[in-house]
């Protein structure tokens, strides 16, 4: 960042309204650039210039859902103009401090200019001086120069998630597998499955228990009542309480599971439930280390919307 002109600050710096402007300006292109490498990433309406109602009280909202922290959150400043953002999330859970990067971003006027890495090194030392237990941000797979610059923050990659959407019947998984007798599946909060032992902790920001208010889990129990696997997920409903769409977080298994596909399919197929083409049905921020989920989704006729990649600060 080698413009005089140019200064970091926060947040807390900006009015409500150059709070918006940078959420919306900082990400323009960022739809167009990810369908290039994603052909089934969804685009958002394109901007008309009219202010869309409501829209800042969901974002500020929004900052609250997220544990977004105006007075930690970096901006960067051209004279008094906000034109980059790095914004910071803080939340305690299950006694850890957590750190997460809400969104980094830079008007398309402005880059190429230093400004995202400046940003960066700076919310670096933010986070350290919070001394985190852990730290967390997630970035597109192909988007080498964010990861370069979140490299420079200290950032490194911790894992492979994907973003998918059913296109096809869903006849792999929708239906519980047969042979299986003895497994119980149990429903719960997403709390529920927060203390055992191979619960992914390590997971994108709003794929952990504590960040899906109005999220689901179905815990598998072996025939000696032992946790063996579960499922984390997201189902919203219309006005007239129909099912309208499913989104999976997170499915996993404990390492005492053996038959791991069927088990996996089990939990897919109560998660997902019957299968109905009225329902989208979809995965978010999924953990790509378990093969066996992504190839059952892929039989079942997903496609992939997106890639990226899970940076933890070491």
């Amino acid at each position: 960042m080698d413009n005089n002109e140019l200064r970091l600050g926060r947040l807390h710096q900006c009015t409500f309204e150059q709070a918006l402007e940078l959420r919306k300006r900082g990400f323009e292109g960022y739809h167009a650039e990810m369908a290039i490498h994603y052909p089934g990433f969804a685009r958002p309406p394109a901007p008309t210039g009219v202010p869309v109602p409501g829209e800042l009280d969901r974002m500020l909202d929004g900052f609250g859902t997220e544990g977004i922290r105006p007075e930690l959150s970096v901006v960067c400043f051209a004279g008094d103009k906000p034109v980059g953002f790095v914004f910071i999330a803080v939340k305690q859970a299950d006694g850890k401090k957590l750190v997460w990067n809400g969104g980094t971003g830079v008007f398309p006027e402005y880059r190429g200019k230093g400004i995202a890495k400046a940003m960066m090194l700076e919310a670096g030392k933010v986070i350290r001086e919070q001394e985190a237990d852990h730290a967390f941000l997630e970035v597109v797979a192909k988007n080498e120069h964010a990861i370069r610059a979140y490299q420079k923050g200290g950032f490194e990659i911790a894992d492979r998630l994907i973003g998918m959407t059913c296109a096809g019947t869903g006849a792999a998984f929708f239906d519980r597998p047969d042979g299986l007798d003895g497994i119980r599946l149990v429903h719960g909060a997403p709390s529920a499955v927060s203390k055992l032992p191979f619960y992914r902790s390590e997971a994108a920001w709003w794929c952990m228990w504590h960040n899906m208010k109005a999220g689901q889990s179905v815990t598998a129990f072996d025939p000696e009542g032992k946790e063996i696997g579960y499922a984390l997920f997201n189902r919203a409903y219309g006005a007239g309480g129909e099912l309208k769409s499913v989104v999976l977080k997170q499915c996993e298994l404990s390492a005492a599971c053996v038959d791991r596909e069927a088990v996996f399919r089990m939990l897919l197929a109560e998660a997902y439930g019957p299968f109905d083409p009225a329902v989208t049905y979809k995965t978010s921020d999924l953990s790509m280390s378990n093969p066996e989920v992504v190839r059952l989704h892929e039989a079942a006729g997903f496609i992939t919307n997106y890639e990226q990649y899970l940076m933890m600060m070491k």
